[in-house]
């Protein structure tokens, strides 16, 4: 059994410790724990979307990903059990969940899987907790049925014009945006962010053509990068500033 977690936790406060105590407490030390990242910046769901929407990929069916940023911890917001591409996201139902394309959504019921939860810890209390009843008791008969999720952060289409916003900015300041290369197969006249204006597309990050360029990332995202600097900082960019694709 493969379990993934995904937090804003960082390293410290022993919490992710806690985590995987709890998970091998029930699972058994056979139980594969993959850290996918607890670096997410502190409450910012966005960013883990991303994170969630480009990671899963590389994992086998049958796959628990336990995904934990949450500023809404112990107050009425539901906790979900996603089902995706034969795999199975544990997540609070806000912006974490934005980007993916469920199967499949069931509500956990909290009182059932652990009605003395403490209301600041859901992670390990609920959370960890609705994956080993997943893995016990299958996915139909966790929880209750829901019909879709509260968030959805997807491009639209309208007038030949893609509307998306940037939705991850990495280590190196590069800028991603929702908008997947499928969109803009067909081509594209030009694109807008903010007062940057861009004609085509690069194939790399180093380009004699320009210091500053957009181009599809390995995720198959549109990307905006600068040689040697953080885009993100040379251009005042920010989490959903909006990016729009004039289409031919």
């Amino acid at each position: 059994m493969i379990i993934t977690l995904t937090t804003d936790f960082s390293d410290s406060g022993g919490f992710v410790a806690q985590l995987k105590a709890e998970l091998i407490r029930l699972f058994g030390e056979d139980v594969k724990i993959i850290d996918i990242t607890h670096n997410i910046a502190p409450f910012r769901s966005i960013e883990a979307a991303y994170i969630i929407k480009t990671t899963l990929p590389a994992f086998p069916e049958g796959s628990i990903h336990i995904v934990v940023v949450d500023p809404g911890v112990g107050t009425t917001r539901s906790i979900v059990v996603v089902k995706c591409k034969g795999q199975y996201i544990v997540s609070p139902d806000n912006e974490t969940l934005s980007m993916v394309e469920p199967e499949a959504i069931r509500e956990i019921d909290k009182s059932e899987i652990n009605p003395q939860s403490s209301k600041t810890f859901e992670a390990r209390d609920i959370m960890v907790k609705a994956a080993y009843m997943l893995f016990k008791k299958g996915f139909e008969n966790l929880g209750k049925p829901k019909k879709s999720l509260s968030h959805s952060l997807k491009p639209t289409v309208e007038n030949k014009k893609i509307t998306g916003h940037i939705v991850y900015i990495d280590n190196f300041g590069n800028c991603i945006s929702n908008i997947n290369e499928e969109l803009i197969k067909d081509g594209f006249t030009r694109i807008r962010l903010k007062n940057l204006e861009f004609r085509h597309l690069e194939d790399t990050y180093h380009s004699p053509t320009s210091l500053y360029k957009a181009l599809i990332n390995s995720a198959g995202y549109l990307e905006f990068a600068y040689f040697k600097k953080k885009f993100s900082e040379e251009f005042g960019i920010d989490y959903l500033d909006e990016v729009n694709v004039y289409l031919q």
